[in-house]
This record gives C-alpha cells, sequence and structure tokens, in this order.
C-alpha cells in the first residue's frame, strides 16, 4: 500500500497532460499578446461576443486562444489570469473553450526574469505584511551576498536601499505566486505551447521550420516540464531556447527566399494550412505572410504598444481581422 501511495504522488506531481488538437470548431478568435492591460483585454472579449456585461462566458462553442504574453509591461497580469482562470470554467461548461497558450514572458516570470514586470503587478499584491516580507527577504539576501563581499558590512545601509529598489514592496507575493509549483506558475505549466485547431497551427513565437520537427505532444510535454520543474532551469530546455516556440522569430521576420520552403514542409509535417504567431509585433494589423501561410495577431493591444484593438477570427475556411470598425476579410500577402 505504501509503494501504491508514492505512485500516486509521483503521478499528479507532474504536470497535467492537457490536449492539444481539436477538431471540427466552428468559430476561432485568436489574440495577441495582452501585457497586463485588463481594459484592453476586455474590450476584445466583448467586440467578439465572447462575455456579457458581467464579463461571463456567451461566447457557446466558440475556441478563444489567447497567444501568450499575458504578464509584464502592463499593470494588471493578475486580474487578466484571474478572470481568464474563470473564464475557461465557464467556457467548457457552454460547449466553448479557452486556450491560454505559454508565451515567453510566462516562462520568464515563472524563472524569475522580471527585467518586464510592471511596478503596478507588484504593488497589486502589497498588503499590511508586505514591508515585513520584505524586510526579512532584504536580510536573508544580504547575509548571502556578505559571505562572498564581507565589505559590504561598510556599507549596508547604501547596499539595502539599492536591494529595497531591486526587490520592491509586492515582490515576495510575486514569487510565491509564480515560482514553479506556486498557483500561477502551476496554472501556466497545465497548458499548451502549441496547439492544432483544424488546419490551424498556434503558437506563441513560432516553430523554426530549420531544424528538426517535433510532434506537438513532445514539444509541450517538454515545456510543461521544465516550468513544473526546479529553478534554475536545465541549459539548452525549449522555455529559453531562441529559436524554440517562445522566443523564434523567423516566421516574422526572415524573408522568403530564406523560410518559405522550410514553411511548406513544416505544415505539411503538421497538416495544416497555416501557423498563427504572436510575439512580434505589427503595426497594428493582421497580418499574412507567404501568401497566408503565416499569420501575425500581435497587434499591440496593450496600452504600452499603442492601443491596439484587432484580433484573428476563423470561421470554418474562412480568416477575418475583428476591429472596431467590424469583421473584415484578411488581405493574403
Amino acid at each position: 500500500m505504501r509503494y501504491f501511495y508514492i505512485f500516486l504522488v509521483l503521478i499528479f506531481a507532474q504536470p497535467a497532460l492537457a490536449q492539444d488538437e481539436w477538431h471540427n470548431v466552428d468559430r476561432v478568435v485568436a489574440v495577441g499578446d495582452l501585457h497586463g492591460d485588463y481594459g484592453q483585454y476586455i474590450r476584445i472579449l466583448k467586440l467578439n461576443g465572447l462575455v456579457d456585461k458581467r464579463l461571463k462566458w456567451t461566447g457557446g462553442h466558440t475556441h478563444l486562444v489567447q497567444m501568450g504574453d499575458v504578464p509584464d509591461r502592463g499593470p494588471n497580469s493578475l486580474k487578466i489570469i484571474r478572470h481568464l482562470m474563470k473564464l475557461e470554467r465557464e467556457a467548457r461548461r457552454a460547449g466553448g473553450y479557452v486556450h491560454a497558450l505559454i508565451g515567453n514572458h510566462e516562462a520568464m516570470n515563472i524563472e524569475g526574469d522580471l527585467r518586464y514586470t510592471s511596478p503596478g503587478d507588484f504593488s497589486v499584491l502589497v498588503t499590511r505584511r508586505s514591508q515585513r516580507l520584505q524586510q526579512d527577504y532584504l536580510d536573508r539576501v544580504f547575509e548571502y551576498m556578505l559571505k562572498s563581499h564581507p565589505e559590504l558590512a561598510d556599507t549596508k545601509d547604501q547596499t539595502m536601499a539599492e536591494l529595497a529598489q531591486k526587490f520592491p514592496l509586492g515582490y515576495v507575493e510575486h514569487r510565491r505566486l509564480w515560482e514553479p509549483h506556486q498557483e500561477i506558475a502551476r496554472w501556466v505549466a497545465r497548458h499548451n505551447a502549441v496547439i492544432k485547431i483544424d488546419r490551424s497551427l498556434f503558437v506563441h513565437g513560432g516553430i523554426d521550420p530549420h531544424n528538426e520537427l517535433m510532434p506537438i505532444a513532445k514539444i509541450n510535454d517538454d515545456i510543461r516540464k521544465t516550468l513544473s520543474g526546479n529553478l534554475p532551469f536545465p541549459p539548452g530546455n525549449l522555455a529559453d531556447a531562441e529559436d524554440g516556440p517562445l522566443w523564434y522569430r523567423g516566421l516574422a521576420r526572415h524573408t522568403a527566399e530564406v523560410e518559405q520552403q522550410s514553411l511548406e514542409e513544416m505544415l505539411k509535417y503538421y497538416a495544416v494550412d497555416r501557423i498563427v504567431i504572436a510575439h512580434t509585433r505589427t503595426e497594428g494589423n493582421i497580418v499574412s505572410r507567404f501568401d497566408g501561410l503565416v499569420i501575425m495577431v500581435d497587434v499591440g493591444i496593450s496600452a504600452v504598444y499603442g492601443s491596439h484593438t484587432a484580433n484573428l477570427v476563423i470561421e470554418g475556411q474562412s480568416l477575418f481581422a475583428m476591429t472596431p470598425d467590424g469583421k473584415a476579410p484578411i488581405e493574403v500577402q
């Protein structure tokens, strides 16, 4: 019996295997990087008829694909994530689906790379306990630094002031949500980096067609295991790789001479007609490249990038750009 319980612990300690392929979906709404802008996020949902005035799911069987990079730059990352969590449950009950893809900024937050985290994402977590939590953390950091730099004892006040700037109020609470095995990190790691819906592939950054191609399930499993592991992440992991699915920009930047032949072979491998990517911003519009084989949906939704309001809609074989002016066919380029 003891070994049975050990087996159960090992099984449930692993990230849940997520479905990564769907068929016969009537309507897909794909939304690019949100970067902490809750107002724009809600505006996009309402524009596409996905929520009502109470922000409850009204999308029916629609599949909403949020393409990753919810956090950083803007101040309301956690508020968006909390709403996505709720919307996931509501959509499933209605026969729809919310896909919260993993972006590079989700991985960065889990890994502790907070270079782009908004001060607002820290301040929203501040409570009456925050000053004590911060002080305890700064004391531990300072004691650790003294072990290799004992001369810092002479400038303790200055060093502590610098540490307080680096680790502001709310920082400890943020890490308690985002570190591996914590609530938000666990939620992220239950999701996919790549999904296939009918004849479209969705991924935050892109898939490098010049590398050896991997099955979707293998890509997702590797990234989920990395994000569910311990810090530091192992060298060469897919979540950090510049040519990995969270970071690759070649599909957005390379010329047809460099990319198109390999891209066509890649799409045949995955049995899709196109790949939908975010991560690399357009000038505010949904953009097609390589005769419609690549669709770019990071239009700069967040206020830090201009509050551009547009997203991709796929209905059957038809692709549209949804904007405040209405729905228009995407011009294939």
